[in-house]
């Protein structure tokens, strides 16, 4: 079934996240960081093969009828062990892939344009960097911990990462494991933590919005903001929407689809919008 313009759209939440993406055909454009969704804005070219750093604000983009492509996203200190490359260095900026992975990894990504079918394509992506992580693990000492259950959410991952810069190094202060956190994630600690709360108060939204339960207030008390205002300054900070209109998004609208992959990524099941659902 084609997508009408409205539902070529896709809404990226803020995030110290990093994405490595491939497009197999059709283009994607986004809008810069932090103006939203704005139709008539002016809208920049992504690179058929790119990288994205962590971003600080959402971000919109729109795709073209026939795109199709793959993302992969990693955590901020993973692309890093992965790649070489700082995620500070790359903060709210979309860049060509061939400028900035290196030789195994841009040969492992080179393969999906292979006249394969698309399922194997992917499942030997895996396999490669699969690979290349676990040589980049062993000759890292200062990526590693088990990642189980990270994929779920950013909490464990976080707390990790503190720990981790807490017993890195010779100086163990507050301030210099503050700083290991910046460098390998390219965000502050205190802003990692905002994240936290905000995903930890976007899963309740969640729960209470498919138990038909949904009170804003206790839900902003619940996850640590001081009223229900400070949870709707939050909720916009992240994703550039309010929880009501996030809430009307997800049910209702394609272009909201990053964030039900989320949810569906932590477990929750999230119904396609009607105009998709057959």
């Amino acid at each position: 079934m084609a997508l009408s313009e409205s539902q070529r759209w896709g809404h990226y939440p803020a995030g110290p996240v990093c994405t490595i993406s491939v497009l197999f055909r059709g283009s994607i454009e986004v809008l810069a960081v932090g103006v939203g969704c704005e139709p008539m804005a002016a809208r920049d070219s992504v690179p058929s093969f790119s990288v994205m750093g962590p971003h600080s604000a959402p971000r919109s983009a729109f795709y073209s009828p026939e795109a199709e492509g793959l993302m992969v996203i990693l955590y901020p200190d993973a692309f890093w062990a992965l790649t070489g490359v700082e995620p500070q260095t790359l903060s709210d900026q979309i860049v060509d892939a061939n400028d900035v992975l290196p030789p195994a990894l841009l040969t492992a990504y080179q393969r999906l344009i292979e006249p394969v079918d698309v399922d194997q394509r992917v499942e030997r992506l895996l396999a490669d960097l699969l690979q290349i992580w676990q040589r980049c693990s062993l000759n890292s000492r200062d990526h590693n911990g088990s990642p189980e259950g990270w994929g779920q959410n950013f909490a464990p991952w976080m707390e990790a990462l503190a720990l981790r810069a807490a017993a890195t190094g010779w100086g163990r202060s507050l301030r210099q494991s503050e700083r290991r956190v910046k460098q390998w994630t390219g965000w502050s600690l205190r802003k990692l933590q905002g994240s936290v709360r905000g995903e930890a108060a976007f899963f309740a939204v969640m729960e209470a919005m498919l138990e038909e339960r949904l009170d804003w207030t206790q839900i902003a008390l619940d996850n640590g903001f001081s009223d229900q205002s400070h949870f709707i300054r939050e909720t916009r900070r992240i994703s550039g929407f309010s929880p009501e209109v996030l809430r009307h998004g997800l049910i209702h609208e394609e272009a909201f689809w990053v964030y039900r992959a989320w949810a569906q990524l932590a477990g929750y099941e999230v119904p396609k919008p009607a105009a998709l659902a057959d």
